[in-house]
């Protein structure tokens, strides 16, 4: 489902306007690795040490500018949940120059609809959530935009994150509660 805009194309590398997405899960080179890092670090991301270099593999798509400049990223560590249900737990990050309107919707929406026809070589995920770090996506017309793009909205973290659910089987099928995410353990080495 793509309500954001027509300009998103659909494929192994999508592009949104002037941005193009390059598609490197689970392939990530060395050099794309370090363009992450140095992206993070430049931008002051907030993700750094460990987490970066871990972070740094989990990479699904790589936002570019039309100039072939790394301008965002967005990655998935598989997480799971109490009761044992594998999701894919999604973060993204676009520098601040670059977050020109439906681009972070039109990043999320790619990354959700490659990771639904994706099979995983450890186990299939469940679906994808979507912890919104930045408490500006919790105002009421990204939630709505949010909905529109097929997200389900399930609560929000101790820390007022809102979480988003998007499942990958029928909907409704999977029990999800709250408490099951905040006891969620990483599996991503």
């Amino acid at each position: 489902m793509n309500t954001a805009s027509p300009e998103l194309s659909s494929g192994l590398n999508p592009h949104f306007k002037d941005y193009r997405f390059e598609n490197v899960y689970l392939r990530t080179t060395e050099t794309q690795r370090s363009e992450i890092l140095m992206l993070w670090r430049d931008e002051r991301a907030g993700i750094e040490g460990a987490n970066a270099e871990r972070s740094s593999r989990e990479a699904v798509f790589l936002v570019r500018a039309l100039s072939g400049e790394l301008v965002g990223t967005s990655n998935v560590a598989l997480v799971r949940l109490r009761g044992g249900q594998r999701f894919y737990s999604y973060s993204m990050f676009i520098r601040p120059r670059d977050r020109v309107p439906y681009l972070m919707i039109s990043v999320c929406d790619a990354t959700r609809d490659f990771l639904r026809n994706f099979k995983h070589p450890v186990a299939q995920p469940a679906g994808m959530l979507n912890i919104n770090e930045n408490l500006r996506l919790a105002k009421p017309g990204v939630r709505k935009l949010f909905e529109r793009h097929g997200y389900r909205y399930w609560g929000q973290t101790s820390e007022g994150e809102d979480v988003w659910v998007t499942e990958f089987g029928e909907p409704g099928k999977l029990i999800l509660s709250l408490s099951a995410l905040q006891a969620a353990t990483p599996e991503n080495s």
